[in-house]
């Protein structure tokens, strides 16, 4: 269900205003500190946690990330929010989908499961241009940015490669409904609910590969 629309963009420049600033102070490091473009890390030590059907899961990422290069992107590492791939990183087009939770406002509880730019074998560092004037920046200034702080959502307990859509979520309560439901059919009602303060899906041009291994 997509509601990032006109309307939603409006209200997600409003809340995004609290973290532009950060955002542009970012800049001055992204191309410097994240050159390399992902947070490359050996099979043993790949792994996060994740939501799927109410529970907590560890995931497990065996291998890097995937962006499709046929997309135009400012990141060094190639990927692109606020527009989809045109080609996956295999034929397959019934792939299972990872929900990127983003907090656009200050010290959400609980913390997002990755600190920005940290999580293993994604990439650090993302073009947010497409999506600039959401957000209330200039597209230049967000053309090259740390991959944010996030949570994740599974729509099922597959294995393998994961498109990658971008939840915007602006406010407390709907961080703290997402946290203790764990769940895409809650994640659907917010984002089917308006004034919810969850927007989205917003798509991007990135895949991740990695398999659900147990619970937490």
């Amino acid at each position: 269900m997509d509601r990032f629309t006109s309307a939603g963009r409006r209200r997600l420049g409003l809340a995004a205003s609290l973290v532009t600033g950060l955002v542009i102070a970012s800049v001055s490091i992204g191309t410097a500190a994240f050159a390399s473009g992902s947070t490359v890390h050996p099979v043993s030590s790949a792994k996060t946690p994740a939501w799927s059907n109410g529970q907590t899961v560890t995931i497990q990422y065996p291998q890097n990330y995937f962006c499709d290069t046929s997309v135009s992107s400012s990141a060094s590492s190639g990927c692109e929010v606020g527009t989809a791939a045109n080609v996956g990183p295999v034929a397959n087009p019934n792939r299972s989908v990872l929900y990127v939770l983003v907090p656009l406002f200050a010290n959400p509880s609980p913390a997002p499961m990755c600190a920005e730019a940290s999580c293993p074998n994604h990439p650090m560092n993302i073009d947010l241009s497409r999506i600039a004037g959401a957000l209330g920046a200039s597209p230049d200034a967000v053309a090259d940015v740390p991959l944010p702080a996030h949570s994740h959502i599974l729509d099922g307990n597959a294995g393998g490669w994961w498109q990658v859509k971008i939840v915007a979520v602006t406010n407390e309560a709907a961080w703290s409904k997402l946290a203790a439901d764990k769940s895409q059919a809650t994640m659907d009602a917010l984002l089917a609910t308006s004034n919810s303060g969850v927007l989205g899906p917003i798509p991007t041009n990135m895949y991740l590969f990695f398999n659900v291994v147990g619970q937490r």
